[in-house]
């Protein structure tokens, strides 16, 4: 992904006709010998990050909104809600709070995002920039991107060559990403924003997704609303496959207009709230879901749970498998012996609180029909 290319993109979106596989017992007719699980991940609890109410108040997370694991530094998980970071060890142990609330450097007025850089981590606010740390906590930097992307951006990448990107809607454009140089310059964007949501409030919350860079200048984004998995070469679109069935168009059946204006948010909806690349080439999403009634009551946050959904390389759906608890993915990383982790933010059903958590997850075999070929 050139920013030479990037910036002089003109060439139009070329959408491929790809076959759809079928759905059989939640295991889908066309799995793949290139994808390591096809057959869904047994997961078992290694820690969770659950501080006491009568810990220390800079032990504790408000509202964590993102986890981020660096080898040499620890667990970094944003808390949206007290303004600040806090870092973990890799073991799940409390070692410091870094940043505060406020508007000057190192401070967070809504910090968002975390992700890990070569150097520490970059911390995304959607109302004043990228703030780069190091692994200690020590502010290095601010990055501020011109134009500045919707308040509602859902996710950011550091790319393999230094540009950023970041999924969302950003003023005078029609494009669903946005390329930006190391020091916050525009590049350009890649994908195409709903033309059919014409309130402005409506293409901020649902025309954003997530980003996985999977090398070798291959970008994949998974939209939000419908599903919508999307593959580019070098800023090119390569590969384009819609799955309603995983996410359907719900947009109008939770956005009820008020009268003399704005809107009214239903959350008990399905929500993408994970997209990553596995090692092999193939994708992970974690889609959140909510019974429509629970023992005859009305739900509750905490009956939310998870369903995985595996993804080949160019996007077609390869295996669906549904946790009976709520697990929002974040990051993959792999130990010395080969084995897979997953970090993220579950939800204590006991209390309904949002905890960071890490699994290690052990692939089953492929059990399904046999292997569909086109």
């Amino acid at each position: 992904m050139g920013t030479h290319k990037i910036a002089a993109m003109a060439t139009p979106l070329v959408v491929l006709a790809l076959p759809f596989p079928t759905i059989s017992n939640e295991t889908i007719v066309g799995a793949s010998d290139e994808c390591e699980f096809t057959g869904g991940l047994a997961l078992t609890e290694e820690w969770r990050y659950a501080p006491t109410e009568t810990s220390p108040s800079d032990h504790l997370i408000a509202v964590p909104s993102s986890v981020a694991r660096h080898p040499e530094g620890g667990v970094y998980v944003v808390d949206v809600l007290g303004r600040a970071v806090l870092q973990l060890s890799l073991d799940g142990d409390f070692v410091r709070r870094i940043g505060r609330s406020g508007e000057g450097p190192g401070e967070f007025r809504s910090p968002m995002i975390v992700r890990a850089t070569d150097q520490g981590i970059a911390v995304y606010d959607p109302w004043a920039g990228i703030s780069f740390f190091d692994t200690a906590g020590s502010f290095q930097r601010i990055v501020r991107m011109q134009p500045f992307p919707s308040l509602s951006a859902r996710d950011f990448s550091i790319l393999e060559n230094g540009n950023l990107v970041l999924a969302g809607a950003v003023p005078s454009s029609d494009h669903a990403m946005h390329v930006y140089s190391p020091d916050g310059e525009y590049l350009g964007g890649m994908g195409q924003l709903r033309t059919d949501l014409e309130e402005p409030v409506l293409r901020a919350r649902y025309n954003n997704g997530f980003i996985a860079e999977t090398g070798a200048g291959r970008l994949a984004y998974a939209r939000r609303v419908p599903f919508e998995f999307m593959l580019f070469q070098d800023s090119e679109l390569s590969a384009r496959v819609m799955h309603p069935d995983i996410l359907h168009d719900y947009v109008r059946d939770v956005a009820t207009p008020l009268e003399g204006g704005g809107w009214k948010f239903e959350w008990r909806h399905p929500s993408l709230g994970g997209f990553t690349r596995l090692r092999d080439g193939c994708f992970l999403a974690a889609v959140s879901r909510l019974p429509e009634s629970v023992e005859g009551r009305l739900p509750e946050r905490e009956d939310f749970y998870t369903e995985f959904v595996f993804l080949s390389d160019q996007g077609s759906v390869l295996h669906r498998q549904t946790l009976s608890f709520y697990f929002l993915l974040m990051d993959v990383w792999r130990d010395p012996d080969d084995r897979m982790h997953l970090l993220g933010i579950g939800r204590d059903k006991a209390t309904g609180l949002s905890v960071p958590i890490q699994y290690l997850a052990v692939g089953t075999p492929y059990e399904g029909p046999a292997p569909y070929r086109p």
